[in-house]
Formats: structure tokens, sequence, C-alpha cells
């Protein structure tokens, strides 16, 4: 009989009721927040959970950074408070991926090695799944930090299709210091491994730091490409509003202010094809996808 995890569950369930409690995960979010996070810790390695939660309290300390200045340069919902009620599509679009390369270790071949050759030499059995939780983890933390500290660059974003400067907060425009967290983003998460399977598995092993300058180099280079790839298909495939009379770009659409206010208008070439959910599920599932197969070279 597989192990049940108790002190995962007691985690993964203090987490959704948190979420839930604090506004910022609807009902349906809470549930799936308590499964993606007991997916996640309910295993032989603890790496795995490890990650999810280090992405997610990094993410959350970089939302409040300055929420002055960025609430004069987006209009949207009040940055002091919880950007609100995520559900369960939601939760799912950033973290399917590294749940499916949890459960997959957690059931399959890689469980029933010895934890200090999987840790340390990075079996082939586990090598791919750990760095399928890379790619995934160090994409939606890569754009996280980028759109909230890349936004209070002090020199204007550029536009990808055109390389002109563009308003901050415009879907699509990149900025050195965005591009600069996107790399720190990446990097962070390969450091929250290295640090877990430090402490797992008791020391470098005998392949020596080798195995740690590739998690962290690999995860600032999937951190870049995801948050690349996360502006060409904002730039592209989805619309940016602009407040003519504010200056400011309109980050909560949801009630459809540009047919409202005649001062909104539209920036920019992106359609209206795919929500920040899609784009995350996109980029995370590209970039997961490249963490698996760079793990099984």
């Amino acid at each position: 009989m597989a192990p049940l995890y108790p002190s995962a569950a007691i985690i993964a369930t203090t987490l959704g009721l948190h979420g839930y409690r604090k506004g910022s995960l609807s009902l349906s979010g809470a549930v799936a927040a308590f499964l993606v996070g007991y997916g996640h810790m309910a295993n032989p390695v603890k790496v795995f959970g490890t990650t999810m939660i280090g992405m997610y309290l990094i993410g959350s300390r970089a939302t409040k950074v300055k929420v002055d200045v960025k609430a004069k340069l987006e209009e949207g919902p009040d940055p002091l408070k919880p950007s609100g009620n995520r559900n369960w599509g939601q939760v799912l679009s950033s973290s399917l991926p590294g749940l499916i390369a949890a459960l997959l270790y957690r059931f399959g071949p890689a469980a029933s090695l010895d934890k200090r050759n999987v840790v340390l030499a990075l079996h082939p059995l586990s090598r791919p799944l750990i760095y399928t939780s890379l790619g995934l983890n160090a994409t939606i933390l890569a754009d996280t930090l980028a759109s909230e500290l890349g936004i209070l660059s002090t020199s204007p974003p550029i536009y990808l299709p055109t390389l002109r400067p563009c308003p901050p907060g415009t879907n699509g425009g990149i900025s050195l210091l965005g591009l600069g967290t996107s790399i720190l983003g990446g990097g962070l998460i390969g450091l929250v491994m290295v640090c877990d399977l430090l402490i797992e598995s008791g020391g470098v092993g005998d392949r020596g730091y080798a195995w740690v300058a590739e998690l962290l180099g690999m995860g600032m280079g999937l951190g870049l490409a995801g948050s690349l790839l996360d502006s060409i298909l904002g730039a592209f495939f989805q619309p940016t509003y602009y407040s003519t009379s504010t200056k400011r770009v309109l980050t909560d659409t949801s009630s459809a202010p540009h047919a409202i206010s005649p001062d909104v208008k539209r920036i920019g070439y992106g359609i209206d094809v795919l929500s920040n959910s899609g784009v995350n599920f996109i980029c995370g599932c590209a970039l997961a996808g490249g963490g698996y197969w760079y793990g099984s070279l």
C-alpha cells in the first residue's frame, strides 16, 4: 500500500484554506490548490513540493514590492489586496506539468531507487522529472518577477513587434530589468532545488558540484526563455488597453472599460485570443517540456 503522507496533507490543507480566507482563491481554486499541493509534497523526495512552495513564496513577496509605484503605472484591482478568487482552472494553468512530474516520480520506477543515487547522480529515471519541475517553476517565477519588478524600470520597455518604446505593463513589452529579473527568477528556482537536494542527500556526492552548476544554469536559461515566450504570446495574442487620461495600462478589463470609457484605447497588435492563464499554461507546458527533453539527454 502506498504511503499517505499525512504531513503533506496538512500543509496542502493549510495553504488552500489560507488562500481561500484571504480571498485570493475561490472555493474551486482552494480545492485545486490542496490537490496540487498534496500531489507535489506526497513524495519520497520533497524537491517537487519544496520547489512549488519556494516559487509561490518568492512570487508573493515580489507582488508587494513598491505597490504604490506600480499602482501609478497600471490600473486594476487594489494591489494591496488579493488579486482575487483564482479558480481551479487558473491554479492548474500554472501547476499542471509540475503536478504530473511529481506524480510520475511517486508512482513510477524512480520512487524505488535509493534516494542518494536519485538525488546526487540525477539518475536517468529521475532526472527528466526533476528538470520538468525546474522548467515549469522557473518559467512561472521568471514571468512573475518580470511583471512585478520589470515594470519598475526607469527606462520604458520595448514593444517586441515594433522594437519601439511602449507604456509599462504593455503585453509584449520587455526591458533590461525585466529580462534580468527573469534570469534571477529562474536561478532562484534552481537554487531552491539545489538546497533541497543537498539537504535530502547530505552532500554533493561523487559528481561534485557539476550538477549544482547545471541546475542553476538551466534554471536561469529556462526562466529567461519562458519569460520571452510569454512576451511573444502577449504581444500577438493578448490585447492591451491604455487610459489616455490616467496614463496607465488597464490590467482588469473584465468589465469591458474600453466599451464605456472614450479615453481608453487599444494599443499594440495583440488580438483577444489568450487570457493570462492561457499564456501561463502554454509557456509552462513548453518550458516544462524543454526541461524534460534536456533531462532526458
